[in-house]
């Protein structure tokens, strides 16, 4: 059963059985012709059973999924935040933190609300129900209460997640997030120009540990840290955005990076060549079996590219690789029987739908000659 729904199927389940439940589930879907979704459908099915109000756990709650009530501990609360609007009125904005054993979720308190904060109505370590819009903000998932929206104080022994996350536990547009990971690809710091005209700078770091890897953006300071491969690396309070197809944890000012002793353990997923399926970032190992010509073009921009294709095979299969830009040169030398480790590039139909790997600006590639 999806995650969301069992959530909602355990806060009726001593009046249903699980396959019943499901049942009357798909049963609503189909007699609202398809104008709700699975989770709508079983938060109707659980109103029926006589639910009064369901809360969604903190870790499930996702910006797509509109009003939602949950239940959380205040572990932390932001300073009022004072800024002009469009219209020159003055808004008002206070942040706190809300977290459940499964997560944390930012919840934005807008103008009049943040009365109670000042008054000492809300505060740190509270346990409190909420009802709200999730809606994607600015360090991932937001909740605010909007119209129709309110909080109350429970009597709830709510113990918020003390534990980093491991990175197959990571979901996109989580906030606060934390993990232990070991750096797979120090990568380099670049410079760029902001739109006010100061330099900035970014650098994009891969972390790994035993369930997977993940890349982590740093920024300015934190971008110019020493670092080296097979370190490890602690990460308090980044926020997970998913680009081109991959999750990715971004620092801010209130996150913290730093050096850790602790080990970790990390291994390269390679993917079987007969098991690629098109749209997914893979890892592939084997020999090259094919070398094709380098072909220029020129882009959209007008700028001058490079292609070049080859082939690489394993015990499984064999895979057109297609190499774009500065990977082309690692062609130079390179010859038949080489092995080959192409890590994160992304599978896709090419030409007469022939599944090939793209090599874009994240994948990273080692030919070796044989013996």
């Amino acid at each position: 059963m999806d995650q969301q729904l069992l959530e909602i199927y355990r806060q009726v389940a001593d009046q249903i059985s699980e396959q019943d439940f499901l049942a009357k589930v798909e049963e609503k879907v189909a007699l609202m012709a398809g104008l709700c979704d699975g989770r709508t459908a079983a938060m109707l099915v659980a109103r029926d059973l006589g639910s009064s109000e369901l809360l969604t756990k903190i870790g499930s709650i996702r910006p797509e999924m509109g009003n939602v009530s949950f239940a959380g501990r205040v572990v932390s609360v932001s300073e009022v935040r004072e800024f002009s609007r469009s219209d020159g009125s003055l808004g008002r904005v206070v942040n706190m933190t809300l977290a459940d054993e499964t997560g944390s979720v930012c919840l934005a308190l807008w103008d009049e609300n943040v009365e109670l904060v000042r008054s000492g109505d809300l505060r740190v370590d509270q346990c409190l129900k909420v009802r709200g819009l999730a809606r994607e903000g600015y360090a991932g998932t937001e909740v605010s209460l909007g119209r129709g929206g309110g909080l109350e104080e429970v009597d709830l022994d709510i113990q918020p997640r003390q534990e980093a996350y491991k990175i197959a536990e990571i979901k996109a547009d989580m906030g606060d997030v934390s993990l232990l990971g070991m750096v797979v690809d120090p990568g380099q710091a670049r410079e760029f120009l902001r739109k006010d005209g100061s330099q900035g700078r970014v650098r994009t770091v891969v972390l790994g540990d035993e369930t997977g890897k993940i890349r982590l953006t740093l920024w300015d300071d934190q971008a110019t840290m020493p670092l080296e491969k097979g370190e490890s690396l602690e990460v308090m309070g980044g926020s997970c955005r998913e680009r081109y197809g991959s999750l990715e944890i971004s620092t801010g000012r209130l996150c913290t990076v730093r050096k850790s002793s602790k080990k970790v353990l990390f291994a390269e997923r390679m993917t079987p060549i007969e098991d690629l399926e098109p749209g997914v970032i893979c890892s592939v190992a084997g020999f090259v079996t094919g070398l094709g010509e380098v072909r220029e073009f020129q882009r959209d921009d007008g700028k001058a590219g490079r292609v070049a294709n080859i082939y690489i095979s394993d015990d499984t299969g064999r895979v057109k690789v297609a190499l774009w830009g500065d990977h082309v040169d690692l062609l130079q030398g390179l010859d038949l029987g080489w092995r080959a480790e192409i890590l994160d590039a992304q599978a896709k139909s090419g030409w007469n739908d022939e599944l090939e790997l793209s090599c874009g600006w994240r994948t990273r590639i080692t030919f070796a000659p044989p013996g």
